[in-house]
């Protein structure tokens, strides 16, 4: 189906639903899109089928009979562990924070016996007032009782719960992925309004442009307030300060920061790249005056200032990645990638990881695949087995990763990881992306051996440690060498 598509939502005349964590994507800019239909209308499941490889050196891509992958012959920019190369599969999972503790480890544990390295995960959970005076952008603002932020009316600014039904259960995260060697990319706040985010911000204080969450000074300093909160917390269970916490991979300024998120508060002008860009430098100047041990990310979906055929090399949104990864205190760049959502095939997903391998070989940092997805339907909505879509799914996410492996990236996490939510009771399928650990199983397993032990990334440079090693991920610069945080 051929739609035209301008600064709305594609699906903006159907009223989309209100889940949680819901992806919240435009599809596209100025775009006359078919959506990736055929793709998705298959049968039963199937083993993933990864591309076909005629030699070490290179892989047939399934999509595009006829195209080969070559692999990359010169040195990458990569993460290292204890002074090793570091490269892994992962997921994300949005509810650690704010379900059971029987949930929380559901995913931790399937994560691990997955082979899974990473997960990324929100650390952020923002309401209104407790009183009511000032509206929750989401919902009922806390879920399942939690939350980390609320408006106080009297004192006038944002106060902290670091209780059990506040903090204290990221604490229980940190620890438990700490215990079971898993690593975890934090995102401190939200370009869409699941879970409070950006536009409860612009709440607080009476702004109703999406745009001035990086620009009034008022909002700027209360992010400020809380990712210091955070950084120099000590967590309640094990007393391991935040800031010298090894399970936490890098912290991520936003989950997918633009100029607008498809509300009321998007305004058509006020705003340019420059926007996010200063925003990002400033913030993550910051976050390194409070914290010289870990990475930071800006979060952001790899659109491209280049110019091009596609809506994502004209910088959409007031995004322009290759400036945003280019700042001096971000450590590596993100891209995601979701052909349902942005009007794309999905053999598009060579091309674009591709691009941002050759961005990261210029800009000499690791760029990250830290979302991608293919919608499959199940059996009953948001339960059951996979009925259509899943042997489309499985050849996509082999084809993508294998793409990774050859061209350098140093990973990849699919979105996303769901378990049981209770005992006996999965976490439902909300958004049509989910894999839960058996699917996962099928899917990613068999890739995590291959990239940790035969990506470009991880093979093209010696396999002696390097000294010092560290408990903390640190970012190898083919130019400079590994280099612990500016």
């Amino acid at each position: 189906m051929c739609r035209e598509l301008t600064m709305q939502r594609a699906d903006s005349d159907e009223k989309a639903p209100s889940i949680p964590g819901g992806r919240r994507f435009l599809k596209s800019l100025g775009l006359c899109a078919t959506i990736l239909g055929s793709a998705l209308g298959c049968a039963a499941p199937a083993p993933a089928r990864a591309p076909e490889s005629p030699s070490q050196e290179q892989a047939r891509l399934p999509s595009q009979p006829g195209r080969t992958i070559e692999r990359r012959r010169e040195a990458m920019p990569h993460f290292e562990l204890g002074g090793r190369p570091f490269c892994f599969q992962g997921a994300n999972n949005y509810y650690l924070h704010y379900l059971s503790r029987s949930a929380t480890l559901d995913v931790l544990s399937a994560a691990q016996s997955l082979g899974l390295s990473v997960l990324r995960t929100w650390a952020f959970l923002d309401r209104g007032s407790l009183d009511g005076s000032v509206r929750n952008v989401h919902g009922e603002g806390s879920q399942n009782g939690v939350h980390f932020q609320a408006w106080d009316p009297e004192r006038k600014r944002p106060v902290y719960n670091d209780g059990p039904d506040g903090l204290e259960r990221l604490d229980f995260v940190l620890h438990e992925a700490r215990e079971r060697g898993l690593k975890l990319i934090l995102a401190l706040t939200n370009n869409w309004r699941d879970f409070g985010g950006m536009d409860q911000y612009l709440v607080y204080f009476g702004l109703e442009k999406h745009h001035e969450f990086f620009t009034d000074a008022r909002v700027k300093s209360a992010y400020k307030d809380w990712v210091a909160h955070l950084l120099q917390r000590t967590n309640s269970i094990d007393g391991v300060p935040y800031a010298e916490d090894p399970a936490i991979f890098a912290w991520e300024l936003a989950n997918e920061p633009r100029a607008i998120n498809m509300t009321e508060f998007d305004a058509p002008d006020g705003w340019d790249t420059s926007t996010i860009t200063s925003w990002a430098d400033e913030m993550s100047s910051f976050i390194r005056s409070l914290d010289p041990n870990h990475l930071i990310s800006v979060g952001d979906e790899g659109f491209l200032s280049q110019g091009g055929s596609e809506w994502v090399y004209e910088a959409p949104f007031g995004v322009d990645s290759r400036a945003l990864t280019s700042l001096p205190h971000i450590d590596f760049g993100t891209f995601h990638f979701y052909p349902d959502h942005w009007g794309l095939p999905a053999e598009f997903g060579a091309d674009w990881i591709e691009q941002h391998q050759e961005l990261a070989s210029r800009l000499d940092k690791p760029y990250l695949l830290e979302e991608y997805g293919l919608r499959a339907t199940r059996e009953k909505e948001t339960e059951g087995p996979i009925v259509r879509g899943g042997p489309a799914r499985a050849s996509a996410y082999a084809e993508w990763n294998e793409v990774v492996r050859l061209r350098g990236g140093p990973g990849a996490l699919f979105w996303n990881l769901s378990a049981d939510m209770e005992p006996g009771r999965r976490y439902p399928d909300y958004d049509r992306f989910t894999l839960y650990p058996d699917e996962a199983r099928d899917l990613i397993t068999p890739l995590v051996k291959k990239m940790q032990e035969d990506s470009v990334a991880c093979s093209s440079t010696s396999s002696e440690p390097e000294e010092p090693s560290s408990a903390f991920v640190r970012v190898r610069r083919v130019g400079r060498g590994a280099k612990a945080p500016d």
